[in-house]
């Protein structure tokens, strides 16, 4: 499975507190790497009402991700207030 990350992606993980974005840098970098699908990562949910759409959840943190085909897009990761706002 390959995966990809957006700009926003990027620029939003790089504005979350340090000690927040340690453990989801620890599950991109990582667990994502592992695993060649999306139905063997545990801690992945698909997002109700959405084909393609899912997100991973870090205390007070949502990481958004994207399926199309092959691909992983990491989307977005923001904080749980906001996620819904702007993803998908």
């Amino acid at each position: 499975m390959k995966t990809l990350y957006s700009k926003k992606f990027l620029k939003d993980l790089a504005s979350i507190p340090k000690n927040e974005r340690v453990n989801i840098e620890t599950f991109i970098f990582e667990t994502l790497v592992k695993h060649n699908s999306i139905s063997q990562i545990r801690k992945i949910e698909k997002l109700k009402g959405y084909q393609n759409f899912y997100k991973v959840r870090f205390r007070d943190y949502r990481l958004g991700l994207k399926l199309e085909g092959e691909t992983l897009v990491l989307e977005r990761v923001l904080h749980r207030k906001d996620i819904y706002r702007y993803f998908p």
